[in-house]
């Protein structure tokens, strides 16, 4: 008897030879890479439960058809490693839950689609300028100076609670536990809708990290939910958890996070006057490597790191 994922293989390649499309074509559809397919194709790999998902989704009836069910289990934002392990997402499926249950609608939540969006797991990434303006303005509502550092872990939203995960009365004491424990290094941050209209949030966020990793982290969150972005699904599949996210707006996320923390301007004043990374960081209360990756986004990278060049002489 064949299994889920031998089933899954063949329904995938009937699909895209029917439709007619080229195997890079079915990865710019499902956002799954080209040689992850093509292994996958010449049965030299299985799909991880993440792929699996996007694939399914791709599939549509023909994965009913197939024998190929799954089930969708929830709708949330969260930040967390790209390898993430099933037992984690299962565990931050509970919490999410145990929020909703505490603090929302149940019964708008849960194994529901409520939020489901069908567009593109990819989508187009905002412009620079565009990103820019916004972690501008979003300094500016704040009332902060061009040059002042921001902690963002003292910012209040509307119908936004944070709630660092060791301080989460509602939580099964286990699920703590594990999130703050083995799974500690999985996962940074979850946003969890309390409502189906998607306008109250909790925030679970990984106080066990360092304060430069929080305040970052928890920029995103905010940032996620400021921009409408669609929510992570997570689902089920053959008792083991995976979960959708879409790379254009988890990259939107974190350079406006990076842009709302280190402001253009005194990066390139700080640039100027030949300030190291670390000095950078200490006066804006980040990371090095977070410095890092804000120079290099502006293209400044060659002047930090006094990279000199010329014409021969020849």
């Amino acid at each position: 008897m064949p299994t889920f994922e031998e089933k899954l293989i063949r329904a995938i390649k009937r699909k895209r030879e029917a439709e007619g499309l080229s195997i890079r074509a079915l990865s710019a559809a499902v956002g799954v890479s080209f040689s992850t397919l093509a292994r996958i194709e010449r049965g030299e790999g299985q799909p991880d439960n993440n792929s699996k998902i996007r694939l399914l989704q791709w599939l549509g009836a023909d994965a009913d058809e197939a024998g190929l069910g799954f089930d969708n289990v929830a709708f949330v934002h969260f930040r967390a490693g790209k390898n993430i392990q099933s037992s984690t997402v299962h565990a931050l499926l509970r919490a999410a839950a145990q929020l909703v249950q505490s603090m929302g609608h149940p019964n708008n939540w849960g194994g529901q689609d409520v939020t489901e969006d069908n567009s593109s797991t990819n989508g187009d990434s905002l412009s620079k300028e565009e990103l820019e303006r916004a972690a501008e303005k979003f300094r500016a509502d704040l009332g902060l100076s061009p040059d002042e550092p921001l902690d963002s872990l003292r910012i209040e939203a509307d119908d936004v609670r944070v709630i660092p995960v060791g301080k989460a009365d509602c939580l099964d004491a286990r699920i703590i536990g594990q999130l703050t424990g083995d799974a500690s290094g999985e996962w940074s941050a979850m946003s969890v809708p309390l409502d189906s209209d998607n306008e109250k949030w909790a925030v679970l966020l990984n106080g066990t990290h360092t304060v430069e990793r929080q305040r970052v982290t928890l920029l995103e969150e905010f940032w996620h939910i400021l921009l409408g972005h669609k929510l992570t699904k997570i689902a089920r599949i053959a008792d083991a958890y995976g979960r959708t996210y879409d790379k254009a707006e988890e990259h939107d996320a974190y350079y406006l996070a990076s842009a709302t923390l280190l402001p253009k301007a005194a990066i390139i004043d700080a640039v100027n006057k030949k300030l190291s990374s670390e000095q950078i960081a200490k006066a804006f209360g980040t990371s090095s490597e977070l410095v890092d990756y804000r120079i290099k986004r502006l293209g400044l990278w060659r002047e930090h790191v006094g990279k000199q060049i010329r014409l021969s002489s020849d």
